[in-house]
């Protein structure tokens, strides 16, 4: 059984060769920008900033996950490229969105 799994190239059935490595860097781009959003509401930004900080670094994921094939997008292809695309384009414009919400004054208090 596993003899057949490492045949197909990984349980996914992905074409990864012997010696050839995945990249990393559209999976650190967005680790990186949520690391960024995350440090700056710890070190006293206001929480829509690091919000719209790691949003934009989602949407940056999303457009690296389509530039990038298949077999190059490493841990950050998880399903298909447009399925991967489109679901972190809306977590991205869904944080960018809400942190933006946090900026309307609602009512006088």
């Amino acid at each position: 059984m596993s003899g057949d799994i490492e045949e197909r190239g990984g349980r996914h059935g992905r074409d990864v060769r012997a010696g050839e490595s995945t990249a990393w860097g559209p999976y650190l781009l967005v680790v990186a920008g949520v690391a960024a959003g995350l440090g700056a509401i710890g070190l006293g930004a206001a929480v829509s900033t690091g919000g719209a900080v790691m949003g934009g670094a989602f949407l940056a994921g999303s457009v690296a996950r389509l530039a990038t094939p298949d077999r190059r997008a490493g841990v950050l292809a998880v399903r298909g490229r447009r399925t991967d695309a489109i679901t972190l384009a809306a977590f991205g414009a869904a944080l960018v969105a809400g942190s933006l919400l946090m900026l309307l004054r609602l009512h006088d208090s």
